[in-house]
This record gives C-alpha cells, structure tokens and sequence, in this order.
C-alpha cells in the first residue's frame, strides 16, 4: 500500500499538472478560450513571478493566513469541544443539539452583513465568519468520534478502575482523535474557503480583496496569479496539518498518508 505512495506516485501527480498547464497554455494561444477572460498560463506565471518579486502576493498570503489560522483555532476548537461534550454527555448533546443542526446548513456568508454591524469590515470579520464555517466539520467528526471507543476498551478501563475524568482523558479521547483530526482536516480548508470569499466582500485586503479588484479592473492575468496563490495557500497548510495529524497519531499507522 505504501509503495502507490512513493516518488512514482508524486511525478505522476505532477505530470498532471504539467499537462494542464500545457493545455490551458494551448487552448488559450489558440483562441478556443476567450482572450479576454482566460490569458495563457505564461502571462499568468509571468505575471505571479512579478508579484512575487515585487512581495505584493507574499503580503496578500500573509494577510489571509493569518485570518484562516486564527479563524481555524476559534472555530475548530470549539466545534471539537462542543461536538466531543455532545458524544461524551447524552444530556449535553440533547440540549444543544437542536441549537447545532439548526446553525449547522446556514450558508456562512450570509451572516456577513450581521458580522459588518459587530465587526466592521476586515480581520475581525473574516476571522469570525471562517471560525463559523470550519466549526461545523469539526463538531461532527468529534461527536461521532466521542463514540468510537467500543465496548471492549470502555471495560477494559472499568477493569483498571479508572473514573469518569480518567476514562474521558485516557480512553475515549485517544480513541476519538483520529475522526477529530479528519473533521480539522475538512474544516482547515472551509475556513480558506470562506476567509477568501470573505475578503471579497468586505475586506480591504488579502487574496479574496486582489482576486477581485484585479477582474474588476480588467487584469484576468494578475487574478488567476491570486487564483494560484489560493490554492497554494491551501496545500501548504494541509501539508502542514498533515505533519501535525503524522506527529500526533504517532500509534496509528499510515498517518502520514492524505
């Protein structure tokens, strides 16, 4: 199983993306697609390796990693602690529960303009509205998660003698990191999702803000090299999660796998 994760498996991840760029590079010189909307992908490099040099797109990224982390942490750690209570306490996940699954399919940009009139326009803002969004995934996942200790590891602590706070700590928390981990994962890329979606709303910068004023202004070259940083953005921060996610689960193998 390991080996379809090997070096053969990575090149052939990457020819992929060669293969698009060659056909994107293609398509657009030969005119099938619209000029004006979808530039070739060498006006697109060129112009992210201008914005690169310049530090331009570094300081949009740096603007949006800051809000998608912050909002990550406020929403991931409350939709785990809140979703983890719910499992372990049946009372706890009745009373809330209604609460969560009504809150849970609202659309989170619709509560930008109610986070405009608390928040204003900005970090503040986008922060609030991604913690909203990735608290979801997390709730879920920890809440089936909380249940993932079978009947044999709940006896086996009763039989050691540990208490309710032992067995909670030292059983059914190890047993519900790994779905944990998997609704963080989810959750990690809604809140760059949402924080750039966000950015293009209301704020008066970052990747979503750049993305914008660039096709507003006519300049489709400098918004696909946004589009780009985006999705860049997104894949070093699961890739860093999933560094934490390997460290973490140290007992459970092939952590290290997407």
């Amino acid at each position: 199983a390991g080996a379809g994760r090997g070096p053969a498996y990575k090149l052939s991840g990457l020819l992929f993306i060669v293969f698009l760029l060659a056909l994107w590079e293609l398509l657009a010189r030969a005119g099938v697609l619209p000029a004006g909307a979808v530039p070739p992908a060498s006006r697109v490099a060129a112009a992210l390796w201008e914005l690169g040099m310049s530090g331009e797109i570094f300081a949009e990224i740096g603007r949006t990693a800051g809000r998608v982390l912050a909002g990550f942490a406020l929403g991931g750690l409350a939709g785990v602690l809140m979703g983890f209570s719910c499992g372990v306490f049946p009372g706890f996940g009745r009373a809330v529960g209604t609460t969560a699954e009504f809150l849970r399919p609202m659309p989170s940009v619709a509560l930008i303009p109610i986070g405009i009139l608390f928040l204003g326009l900005g970090f503040g803002l986008c922060v609030a509205v991604a913690a909203f969004a990735c608290c979801w995934p997390a709730y879920v996942a920890a809440r089936a998660g909380a249940g993932a200790a079978g009947p044999e590891l709940r006896d086996t602590a009763r039989a050691y003698g540990l208490g309710r706070v032992e067995s909670i700590l030292f059983v059914l928390a190890p047993a519900a990191l790994p779905q944990i981990f998997a609704g963080l994962r989810t959750g990690l890329a809604v809140a760059v999702a949402v924080a750039v979606t966000t950015e293009m709303a209301a704020a008066p910068n970052g990747l979503g803000s750049f993305i914008l004023e660039a096709s507003m202004a006519g300049r489709p070259e400098r918004m696909y090299a946004g589009i780009v940083a985006v999705g860049a953005l997104g894949a070093a921060l699961n890739a860093l999660f999933l560094v934490l996610r390997r460290r973490t689960l140290i007992w459970l193998p092939g952590t290290g796998r997407p």
